[in-house]
């Protein structure tokens, strides 16, 4: 009997360790849902604080952002982050999807403060409603045509933009002449696409582009200018010859070759853009009463460089003067179709002016 006895004790000895292992893995596994659970919750509280909740960790920045039509939720939370406007593209990305808004945003140009909650910024980009004009300046346009095009928007007119153009007090020191100039902002107005606030002035758009160009004018080319024994004035004067006189980018670096070539031989430039400039027009060819035209800008007439840029000059024309080849070219001639045919000789030329001039 009492062996018996044992025996049962030892089974249900055997039988509670038994079912405390059975029930210990449950247990791990109800408690590490529970924690998982847990996570997700504050997860999910500390993304809904944050959407609401305006941003604390970046400095104070304000400005516009461009949304392209193509961009999804996730490529906006990029830029917003790269830019500076929001601390964490990943919570963005989290509350776009969880508010059910990422396939909502639409292309705009949008005013972003770093004061803006992630909802907030969320409800502008998903209303549509662009806060900005647009304004495309091409490479090579003057301060004339750049006006035309600011008057197009509706809100500032060709005279508001022309006089802001004049004032010197924009520019930066290296931008100043010391020579007479139609407008010494000429060849600083960096062609850009613009997103110009509504209640923007002639004058603000003017220093936006001046400081555009800044902004692109990096050491190295400064390095690059200074080899080239130029000022940044004159650097700027030239690439704007080559823009005008430039059709297929691989001529740029010849063209500038040639104006290089002729400077250092103190031989007149002779170009035909600078008559254009002169002059007002726009024509292929100017005759040779055409090219006694009375003017410091009309290098047929004047050695050098004109007093200054005659049109605002894209990086591809300013990074063919600091990338022009060592050549014996002196001249060059475009065809009816733009292409350009060098020479180092006047007979090479004259030749060249036969076979391929119109």
């Amino acid at each position: 009997m009492e062996h018996n006895n044992k025996y049962s004790e030892k089974n249900k000895e055997h039988k509670e360790t038994q079912e405390v292992r059975n029930t210990a893995p449950g247990r791990r596994k109800r408690r590490a849902a529970g924690a998982v659970l847990c996570a997700l919750l504050l997860s999910a509280a500390f993304v809904a604080a944050a959407y609401g909740a305006p941003n604390l960790f970046l400095p104070e920045k304000r400005g516009y952002v461009h949304v392209r039509s193509d961009m999804t939720a996730s490529e906006v939370a990029d830029m917003l982050s790269e830019q500076g406007y929001i601390a964490s593209p990943l919570l963005f990305r989290a509350a776009a999807v969880a508010t059910g808004q990422a396939g909502d945003i639409k292309e705009g140009e949008y005013v972003i403060d770093t004061s803006m909650s992630v909802h907030s910024i969320l409800e502008k980009l998903t209303s549509g409603k662009s806060e900005a004009l647009r304004l495309v300046v091409p490479e090579g346009y003057t301060v004339w045509r750049i006006a035309k095009e600011v008057a197009a928007m509706g809100k500032i007119s060709e005279k508001d933009f022309l006089a802001a153009a004049k004032k010197e007090e924009y520019l930066y020191p290296y931008m100043k002449s010391h020579r007479d100039v139609t407008f010494p902002t000429e060849g600083f107005l960096f062609p850009d696409t613009y997103f110009i606030p509504l209640n923007a002035t002639a004058d603000d758009i003017v220093k936006m582009m001046l400081k555009n160009f800044d902004d692109h004018l990096t050491e190295e080319m400064k390095k690059g200018i200074d080899e080239e024994n130029l000022s940044i004035y004159q650097f700027v004067t030239l690439a704007s010859l080559i823009e005008k006189e430039a059709k297929y980018e691989k001529d740029r670096p010849l063209i500038a070759s040639v104006f290089l070539n002729r400077l250092d031989k103190h031989m007149k430039l002779q170009s035909d853009a600078s008559i254009s400039y002169a002059m007002g027009t726009h024509k292929a060819a100017y005759s040779i009463a055409e090219t006694r035209y009375d003017s410091p800008y009309n290098t047929y007439m004047y050695e050098g460089l004109p007093p200054g840029p005659i049109g605002n000059p894209g990086m591809d024309c300013m990074n063919a003067v600091l990338k022009a080849p060592h050549t014996s070219y002196l001249y060059f001639v475009a065809d009816e179709d733009g292409h350009n045919y060098f020479a180092a000789t006047y007979e090479e030329h004259m030749k060249n002016v036969e076979e391929h001039m119109p």
